[in-house]
This record gives structure tokens, C-alpha cells and sequence, in this order.
């Protein structure tokens, strides 16, 4: 399956299951941000990239995982960290949170 920036959009604010080497991690899709196409044909996916939060621990490393979600099904992404968005709190209820992003081009 393909996911379109708009099917993204109807993700947003759900969580989404990885299985790491450790277990599974829960992360929640908090960002879903168009990328500009100058000279992209029109029959090509708009670039786009995700970004979720994630409890602080265990921090997945820059690698690709398997991503659980009851919309979309499993799917299979490349994923690497992230500082925190700008406009986001690095906390939830007194715990840190990470950050990661997902890029599709």
C-alpha cells in the first residue's frame, strides 16, 4: 500500500505499533507535512514526511521497522530521530518523549 499525504492526514493524533529487536513501541503520528514537487510529474506521490512522538525509551536507532496500524496494516518504513518540533511539548504527563520522522519522496 501506498500512503497518500491525504490518507496521512486522516492518521494524524492515531498511534501506530513498531516492533524493534527490544519489543514493540508505541508512536503516535503527531505531524504530516507536504513536500514541495518542482518538476515532480503529476503521476508520482507528493513527497511527504511524518513525524511522531514516542516515549523516551528505548530509543530506536536510525534503521527500518515493521509499523502496525488498524487503518493501514502493517507496513514496512525507514525511520531516524529527530530533535522536537518547535512547536511540541517534550514531555507527556512528566515523561520525556522522543521524536522521530518518517520521509516518503
Amino acid at each position: 500500500m501506498s500512503l497518500s499525504f491525504a490518507r496521512a492526514q486522516t492518521l494524524l493524533h492515531s498511534s501506530f505499533i513498531v516492533h524493534t529487536s527490544v519489543g514493540t513501541v508505541e508512536l503516535r503520528l503527531i505531524e504530516a507535512t507536504e513536500i514541495a514537487r518542482p518538476g515532480l510529474p503529476a503521476e508520482y506521490r507528493t513527497p511527504m514526511l511524518l513525524v511522531f512522538s514516542a516515549p523516551a525509551s528505548p530509543i530506536l536507532a536510525q534503521d527500518n521497522y515493521y509499523f502496525d496500524h488498524p487503518d493501514i496494516g502493517r507496513q514496512f518504513w525507514s525511520v531516524a530521530p529527530v530533535q522536537a518540533p518547535a512547536n511540541r511539548p517534550i514531555t507527556l504527563n512528566n515523561e520525556p518523549l522522543s521524536f522521530y520522522q518518517v520521509l516518503f519522496n
